[in-house]
């Protein structure tokens, strides 16, 4: 008998969304990784997932909306395990979802120990029937069908909210890696910036990021047509609501800092590669996935940093949570990575 001996479910546990994968079925959930409480009792659950982020920026005086997963980890156990247990019975239908079923979540290479705990914490009190950790560069693999079994090496890097992970996987572990805490959140933020400092307009996250989706790229300027859209908001100096124009250039210089950063990032960790490595990575080239690879042309802006090629799937925002449930639903697989070290045992 393997790891696991019954049904399972996988989970991407992220920053910016909690993404449900279910044995059979695929993906059947990815909701924002919010909780909306009373500000005076964080026991009193108003709402979790979407219902609490259409919230944000709404909230009355005695209520607060709060993520429990920040920058990749659990930053509160209660309220992670509330947002948990809440979304699996959402994706499952049914009270109590994992008590029969096997779960495996998702655990960034960066964590810390404490970090760690924290989320072992978090998936105990789930109340799953048996429950493991995989680390996100080889689920993100396993979910995307990138082959690690041999000895080749090959690159994974994984763009999350709040962390980019990049690795190299060679004979299903992890044989270098570098975490950032840096991620598609960052460049929400940049935004919001610029549209209040370049035109004098005050938007909210929600907002920001619906931009990024419709606007944001990663192409050369001269790419960009000029085209504009009215965007609404409240005006930074009168503090009434207004309607500027914005345009896609406009996103792309918003964004351009904080990608200039997190490209390095990838360039640096790719230097830092063993020589051994190196060799098969360029033949093999570079896979990138997590929600940041929808960003508009990053996969071709990475390949000319590179000079290679990067492969980027159809849905690279599942891969992490199609990789756990594969290791949830396959004693075999899940007992291979548990060798490797990279699947966790609860």
């Amino acid at each position: 008998m393997g790891v696991f001996s019954s049904g399972g479910v996988g989970i991407d546990m992220g920053s910016a969304n909690v993404t449900i994968c279910l044995q059979n079925e695929g993906v059947v959930l990815r909701e924002p990784s919010y909780v909306l409480t009373l500000r005076d009792d964080l026991e009193e659950i108003l709402a979790v997932g979407r219902d609490a982020r259409q919230m944000l920026g709404r909230t009355p005086r005695d209520v607060t909306l709060l993520s429990p997963i920040m920058d990749g980890a659990v930053g509160n156990i209660e309220l992670a395990t509330v947002l948990l247990r809440s979304l699996a019975e959402k994706a499952l239908g049914k009270r109590r979802a994992l008590e029969k079923n096997r779960l495996v979540v998702s655990i960034s290479q960066g964590c810390t120990r404490v970090e760690q705990e924290a989320l072992e914490a978090t998936v105990r009190a789930a109340g799953a029937k048996k429950a493991a950790l995989l680390r996100t560069p080889v689920a993100a693999a396993l979910g995307a069908g990138v082959p690690i079994e041999d000895e080749r090496g090959c690159m994974m890097i994984v763009i999350g909210g709040s962390t980019t992970e990049v690795s190299v996987l060679s004979m299903n572990g992890i044989a270098a890696a570098r975490a950032t805490r840096t991620g598609g959140l960052a460049l929400d933020e940049a935004i919001m910036r610029y549209v209040r400092r370049e035109k004098g307009l005050i938007i909210g996250q929600r907002t920001a990021e619906d931009l990024k989706l419709d606007l944001g790229t990663a192409r050369d300027t001269a790419m960009l047509d000029n085209e504009e859209a009215s965007l609404r908001g409240r005006d930074a100096r009168t503090g009434k609501p207004s309607t500027v124009g914005i345009t896609a250039r406009d996103i792309r210089n918003a964004i351009m800092p904080p990608m200039e950063a997190l490209l390095e990032s990838i360039r640096e960790a790719f230097e830092n590669t063993p020589a051994e490595m190196a060799e098969d990575i360029l033949q093999r080239g570079v896979f990138l996935s997590g929600g940041g690879a929808l960003l508009d042309g990053l996969a071709d802006r990475l390949g000319e940093m590179l000079g290679m090629t990067v492969t980027v799937g159809e849905n690279p925002q599942d891969d992490v949570a199609v990789g756990t449930c594969i290791a949830a639903a396959d004693d075999h697989i899940a007992a291979r990575f548990a060798q490797s070290g990279c699947l966790i045992e609860l």
